[in-house]
Formats: structure tokens, C-alpha cells, sequence
């Protein structure tokens, strides 16, 4: 029997929307970076850090763990992680902060940019690349 699959749906500045759907072990990571899993780049995004925050899935439980992003990562509006003012990215371990859980529903904002999570989401719901 499979685990149900891990939806994250990104709400964009204008109204659109990018699923990504995920059914076996893995993580992503999401930054401005060109090499994460979910590139979030432009203009709009500038208050994003290269490599923000990384998810881990599970089907069906999920994680996410700050990666000392310089503003902050926030689930349910409240945050999780963000490096100290003074700490440049490369001091900062990823490992330094804690991964929280997330649950169907949750609300994931890393800068202005809003993914909400759905858990047993349906299957037509395809990894779209943002």
C-alpha cells in the first residue's frame, strides 16, 4: 500500500498557482539558487535567500528546517529559523536549526511567497517546475 502522496501548492504574487507532488522519500530544497529543487528567482523574490529552507518528505509526513535564511522562514505565520544578523550563509550549519513537522493545511511563507501542503492530494496534481 502507498503512503499518500505530499502536496505543496505555491500561490503566486499575480494568482497563479504551481503544484508539486511528492509520493516517495526525498527532500527539496527552495531558494533563488539555480540548483534547488524549487527555484524561486526574479525580482519578486529578492527577499528569499539563495538556499532558504529544505523539505523532507515522507510520505506521508513532511518536514521543514530553515537553512539560515536571512529573513526567516515562517509556518502558520510563526517562524522557525533565520541566521543571525551578524552571520554571513556560510557560517551558518544547515543542521543548526530544527525541522518542524507539517501537517495537511499548513501554511509555509518564505518571503512574500505562500505553499500550502496537502496531504493525500490527488494524483493529477504533477511536479510543475516553477
Amino acid at each position: 500500500m502507498n503512503a499518500a502522496p505530499i502536496t505543496l501548492t505555491v500561490l503566486g504574487h499575480r494568482g497563479e498557482e504551481k503544484r508539486f507532488t511528492f509520493d516517495q522519500p526525498t527532500t527539496c530544497v527552495i531558494g533563488r539558487a539555480n540548483d534547488c529543487d524549487i527555484v524561486l528567482d526574479g525580482l519578486e523574490h529578492l527577499d528569499v535567500s539563495r538556499y532558504h529552507c529544505q523539505l523532507e518528505f515522507d510520505p506521508p509526513g513532511v518536514r521543514v528546517r530553515d537553512l539560515g535564511s536571512r529573513n526567516g522562514t515562517f509556518v502558520n505565520g510563526v517562524k522557525i529559523g533565520q541566521r543571525r544578523t551578524w552571520e554571513r550563509p556560510w557560517e551558518v550549519q544547515r543542521d543548526e536549526f530544527p525541522a518542524h513537522e507539517l501537517q495537511d493545511g499548513d501554511e509555509l511563507r518564505i518571503g512574500d511567497v505562500v505553499l500550502r501542503v496537502h496531504v493525500g492530494a490527488p494524483a493529477d496534481a504533477a511536479l510543475t517546475p516553477f
